[in-house]
């Protein structure tokens, strides 16, 4: 299992080297983020496949109805033994169904092995589960920012956190990956603890 960060560290580090955030630390902190356990991998990326072009309510709705299907916390070998028909009861759509047995068997079959997340770099991961049909460039940020608690993601797919940044830093358009590795430059290696507090921001506005 990955560890906690002490985001107080963070907090520091970001005071002393991007100004700009310290009105967000001193409204937002202290940051709560914690790392999931490992048996709870699993789910977390399986909600992500789930859960894409769905209203949040409506992909809680099919998790919840998954789990009564396969207990808790969600296994491949659960998932591989419902048959396709049981999703479509749910609501799972054909698609879906394909990838979340997809993933299911990459599990199970060791060519995705979450154990060893905790040695493997940020971009290590990405590229392991972007092999897999239907985790894409947000879930997997996703995972790595809240999953495994990882200090510096800069989700380049996240629509929030580019508007937030936007406003912020008074860029002249939404940024773009390349842009935003620059722009956050500063805020390395703790890219992960600002995208939180923007997101507090942005949450408090709504």
């Amino acid at each position: 299992m990955c560890q906690t960060p002490d985001w107080s560290l963070g907090d520091r580090y970001l005071r002393e080297n991007a100004p700009e955030l310290a009105p967000l630390i001193d409204k937002y902190s202290p940051c709560p983020l914690k790392a999931q356990p490992l048996e709870q991998y699993f789910t977390i990326l399986l909600t992500g496949i789930v859960a894409q072009q769905l209203p949040p309510n409506v992909s809680q709705e099919l998790m919840g109805k998954l789990e009564s299907l396969t207990g808790k916390p969600i296994t491949p070998q659960a998932i591989l033994q419902l048959a396709d028909e049981q999703c479509f009861e749910i609501g799972l759509q054909a698609q879906k169904v394909g990838y979340i047995k997809n993933f299911a068997t990459a599990v199970a079959e060791g060519q995705i092995v979450m154990e060893k997340f905790a040695d493997m770099t940020d971009s290590q991961i990405t590229k392991q589960l972007l092999q897999i049909r239907g985790l894409g460039q947000w879930t997997i940020e996703m995972f790595l920012l809240l999953g495994l608690c990882r200090t510096d993601v800069a989700p380049g797919a996240d629509y929030i956190f580019k508007k937030e940044l936007k406003e912020l830093l008074q860029l002249p358009e939404m940024p773009k990956r390349n842009a935003i590795n620059k722009a956050t430059e500063a805020w390395r290696p703790w890219r992960s603890l600002a995208v939180w507090y923007l997101w507090q921001k942005a949450a408090e506005n709504q």
